[in-house]
């Protein structure tokens, strides 16, 4: 009997949280990450007694809710997390503050594909075009005007000109033919993951300026970093929600946390093993974070509204990226969502995906 007690006193210094929910949330505990908490699926977490930090956020990243939880001697404690009358506000709120729908949002699919026909046929392209067997297969994208930015903090842009944009992010296998023909030794860590059609990883911005520069004079044609505003454009597509596809992360849309793709949380996935966008586009979210050319700015207070990159003013140590990664949460991986890094950074989640000016 003596031996049990030790474990029996273990037991009595823990409680029962018992949560529930009236919307789908992603879960943190004292700063661990506990994963996505389904609607009216209750979730029992065992907890040592005392004071713990609960933060709940929507899917979306448009209601989020913290407060200390206090368990004593309770065996069990049962709170229920209230989210979807506030949220409901919210949306409703949203909806009056952002305007109505403009420009490339009020196209029809078929309208959009019809533009970017026109688009590649006014410069003499095919929709979907390649400048050689060692450049990334390019689609056209048409010029237009839609709403930039999160849902309280939208304001119009337009594209002046058509450009053109990677079907894909940069693969392994382009980044290969770099190091074989160009003026350059660095081949990237694989991060013991195999597949030349994976994306390139562990390349810094000024890799990625590196490498448009050498295919731009392989080409005769000018590849570049996309602007910020050039690439939420061409990721929503003209989309008005969260994410291209809708408002929740769904099933097997794209590659991050609770994406339910095999590869979540593990590692890249091969490029386009999700379904493009609109524009024909495959991975604009999740998979890895795209280095763009704007520097950081911390909001979009005299941001330019005619899609050219953000060059001045800042955080000049700074550089955007978006798109989030295998390894984000959902709300990381939105068509909104802004990210920073320092450009000599080379991580396993940082990649690129060029753009080509057209004539």
């Amino acid at each position: 009997m003596e031996e049990q007690k030790p474990q029996e006193t273990e037991r009595s210094r823990e409680a029962i949280l018992l949560l529930k929910t009236d919307m789908n949330c992603r879960l943190m505990v004292n700063n661990d990450n506990h994963g996505a908490l389904q609607k009216n699926t209750p979730l029992s977490i065992a907890l040592p007694l005392g004071s713990h930090l609960i933060n709940v956020v929507t899917q979306d990243g448009l209601l989020e809710k913290e407060w200390t939880q206090d368990l004593n001697n309770e065996e069990q404690v049962v709170y229920l997390i209230q989210l979807a009358e506030e949220y409901a506000q919210l949306q409703t709120k949203r909806e009056k503050e952002v305007g109505k729908p403009l420009g490339i949002e009020c196209w029809s699919v078929d309208q959009i594909q019809q533009e970017q026909m026109a688009a590649a046929t006014e410069v003499g392209l095919a929709k979907v075009f390649r400048d050689g067997p060692d450049a990334p297969e390019m689609v056209v994208i048409p010029a237009g005007s839609y709403r930039r930015g999160e849902a309280f903090n939208k304001y119009k842009v337009t594209i002046t000109r058509p450009f053109a944009i990677g079907k894909y992010p940069v693969t392994v296998a382009e980044w290969k033919c770099y190091v074989e023909k160009g003026e350059i030794s660095y081949s990237p860590s694989n991060n013991d993951w195999e597949g030349d059609n994976l994306p390139v990883t562990n390349v810094s911005w000024f890799d990625a300026q590196n490498y448009a520069s050498w295919l731009s004079t392989q080409t005769g044609k000018t590849y570049r970093l996309l602007s910020e505003a050039e690439w939420e454009y061409a990721c929503r597509a003209g989309s008005v929600t969260e994410y291209y596809w809708g408002d929740e992360i769904g099933d097997n849309n794209c590659n991050c946390q609770d994406s339910g793709s095999e590869w979540s949380r593990k590692r890249a996935s091969p490029v386009g093993s999700f379904p493009p966008n609109i524009f024909g586009l495959h991975d604009m979210l999740g998979n890895i974070w795209e280095w763009l050319e704007d520097i950081w700015h911390d909001n979009y207070e005299g941001a330019p509204t005619d899609g050219k990159p953000w060059s001045s003013g800042g955080n000049q140590l700074g550089r955007v990226m978006r798109g989030g990664s295998w390894s984000s949460f959902p709300r990381y991986a939105r068509c909104a969502h802004r990210h920073g890094s320092v450009p000599t950074i080379r991580n396993f989640n940082f990649g690129l995906r060029l753009a080509r000016t057209l004539p």
